[in-house]
């Protein structure tokens, strides 16, 4: 309960004066001019204690730790459990506008308060004379830690509708497709929203078609081309290519995947293909065949997709997948599934799942990350993240996932758009990961009629329904796991 300040703070001015007289001059009683908040404590949220920071200078009282996401039902009604000044007359206004006086047992304010939105107080010091005031402002994050957020960043261009793919070249995202029969590059910097340069692809090495595997490595560009010459190409600018030295004397079937010292490959040799990489070549470690992996037939074909990290002990490793002359199945049963493959430096090694409850399942055109020490695998019809710690036992994501449109809302829009979109059915798509800005890169072309189904509750029963149509645009997204929002913007400067 708060009860109207005017007429208290008038007795204790009036009481303050009585017993000042009283004394006379010669026994003045000088009260303190402190008006500040010593300390301040909220209740507990889920158990736990948050500390709170009094910035004195600008009289703000607020918590550096966020509360979680969904703590504003809790904060709607709290007690301020420690609120100490040299007077306990604390002020602030009620829902009339009047200043009221804050009942105090202690240092304990007795009423539960709102902090949804701040709070301002006024302190009296213990001679009424000064007063100090505060903002109480409770710090709840808006989004769950564990979830992603995605934000949309531009089109690339609306005649993109075929199959792409995306390379990190520096700090440019250079994205590849066929139009008009042509090979075309588009480029744009990370995080700009600006449009995108374009140019054709010089010469025809790649044979007006996608290279059949392209990376990034010590500032250039490396690439295969669909005409299988054996011979490796190098760019520094993503449209002029020629062929690269770092290969000469090889021939090069596919590139596999990049690390800080060298470019992993398979090579051909007599017939038979081997996995090799740069650093052997450089070193001359190997020149005897028999002393090379071969690459076992159920290792991925084509449509390479990889990723890089890196282990406790600081030891870099690979892993990838892509597309199987057979896709692999679990066991003895009839379920496909991937099966991605890992490189620690030595050898190459399958990473097949022990069941069908801990295996990733078939995903055309399927992608891998490693993100936030964990691996990802998506792919066409973006219903689901399968996330596995170690790369053997997989299972579906719950809160990382893609933005989903409510179908069943009613309303107004009737089809997804940009502020409300839906990424489920989609099938053209290239990625990047920006692993600087820990920033996932979704590049889509256009595409229209797109449908997929999905089971919801009717009834108290599971029912398959039918999705879409639906179109898009081309239209660039990228997504951060919002725990690295607040990492990333309390971590120092660099």
């Amino acid at each position: 309960m708060r009860i109207k300040f005017l007429s208290i703070i008038a007795s204790l001015f009036m009481v303050s004066f009585v017993i000042t007289s009283c004394f006379g001059d010669d026994n003045d009683i000088e009260y303190s001019p402190d008006a500040t908040i010593h300390a301040f404590e909220l209740d507990t949220i889920y158990g736990i204690n948050y500390k709170f920071t009094i910035d004195q200078q600008k009289g703000e009282i607020y918590n550096e730790d966020s509360l979680p996401v969904h703590a504003d039902t809790i904060i709607d009604r709290i007690l301020i459990k420690t609120l100490t000044t040299a007077s306990g007359i604390i002020t602030m206004k009620n829902k009339d506008d009047q200043d009221s006086i804050i009942i105090m047992d202690g240092n304990q304010v007795m009423d539960s308060m709102d902090l949804r939105k701040p709070v301002t107080l006024k302190v009296y010091a213990p001679n009424y004379q000064q007063t100090k005031t505060y903002t109480i402002n409770v710090r709840v994050h808006k989004y769950d830690p564990d979830s992603l957020s995605w934000n949309y960043m531009g089109e690339i261009d609306n005649t993109i509708t075929g199959e792409q793919k995306a390379v990190i070249l520096g700090d440019d995202i250079l994205n590849y497709t066929i139009l008009n029969k042509k090979l075309n590059v588009f480029w744009r910097q990370f995080g700009s929203k600006s449009s995108w340069t374009s140019a054709l692809v010089e010469g025809d090495i790649f044979n007006n078609t996608l290279p059949t595997s392209i990376l990034s490595y010590d500032g250039k560009l490396y690439a295969t081309s669909s005409i299988n010459d054996g011979i490796v190409y190098e760019s520094t600018n993503g449209t002029t290519w020629t062929a690269s030295e770092l290969f000469s004397n090889r021939t090069v079937s596919l590139l596999l995947a990049p690390l800080s010292n060298k470019i992993t490959f398979i090579e051909t040799i007599n017939g038979k293909k081997y996995f090799n990489s740069t650093d052997e070549i450089k070193k001359a470690k190997i020149t005897d065949e028999e002393q090379l992996q071969e690459v076992p037939k159920d290792f991925p074909i084509g449509n390479i997709s990889y990723t890089t990290y890196s282990t406790a002990t600081k030891r870099e490793g690979i892993m990838l997948i892509g597309k199987y002359e057979n896709q692999p199945t679990v066991g003895d049963s009839n379920t496909k599934t991937i099966v991605p493959w890992g490189y620690m430096g030595d050898i190459w090694v399958s990473f097949a799942p022990y069941n069908t409850t801990s295996c990733c399942p078939e995903i055309e055109n399927p992608s891998i990350i490693y993100y936030n020490d964990q691996f990802y695998i998506f792919g066409d019809g973006f219903k689901s993240f399968y996330v596995s710690k170690s790369g053997l036992a997989w299972k579906k994501a719950t809160k990382f996932s893609f933005p989903n449109y409510n179908w069943s809302a009613s309303g107004v829009v009737l089809r997804p758009t940009i502020n409300d979109p839906e990424f489920r059915g989609r099938k053209n798509y290239a990625t990047v990961q920006d692993t600087k800005n820990e920033y996932i890169y979704i590049l889509f072309g256009s595409e229209t009629g797109i449908t997929f189904s999905e089971n919801i509750k009717v009834a108290g029963n599971n029912t398959l329904v039918d999705r879409g149509p639906y179109n898009h645009d081309s239209e660039v997204w990228r997504g951060r796991l919002n725990q690295l929002w607040f990492d990333l913007a309390k971590s120092p400067k660099q």
